[in-house]
């Protein structure tokens, strides 16, 4: 299994998830269950157990870290998918691929959204930051 992140500048931001809902989460569920924002830093300024008003709540914050998860155990190819957001107003839109999927899914993201800024992670987190991202790609 690997994990495959296409990198969102804020500009595209909205746009982008609406794109990745429709194409790439179609069946899955959040595996969250319980929201709240900020996460683990003290007194919770906004909490629900409503993803999509969560989703909500950390758009209208031009610069907000926050961490969505998905899972669909029926989906072959992309079992789990992210939505990463970040202090600097990226977004980082992953996917869980099957080794055997990968190319697939890498043309698809970078068909989709217009970019070729993706990046592979085994077992780790990409950056939290769009220049970190780029630098890392650019190797």
């Amino acid at each position: 299994m690997e994990d495959i992140y296409i990198a969102i500048e804020f500009p595209k931001r909205d746009e982008s998830i609406e794109v990745f809902t429709q194409k790439y989460l179609q069946g899955f569920k959040d595996a969250n269950g319980y929201y709240e924002y900020p996460p683990f830093r003290g007194e919770n300024e906004f909490e629900t157990d409503d993803y999509k008003l969560m989703l909500s709540y950390v758009l209208r914050r031009e610069k907000s870290k926050f961490r969505f998860y998905f899972e669909n155990k029926a989906n072959k190819e992309t079992p789990f998918a992210m939505m990463f957001f970040n202090e600097d107003g990226s977004l980082f839109l992953g996917l869980g691929v099957y080794s055997q999927f990968a190319s697939k899914y890498e043309q698809n993201l970078e068909n989709d959204f217009n970019s070729s800024l993706i990046m592979f992670c085994y077992n780790t987190i990409p950056p939290d930051n769009l220049n970190e991202f780029k630098s890392i790609i650019k190797g």
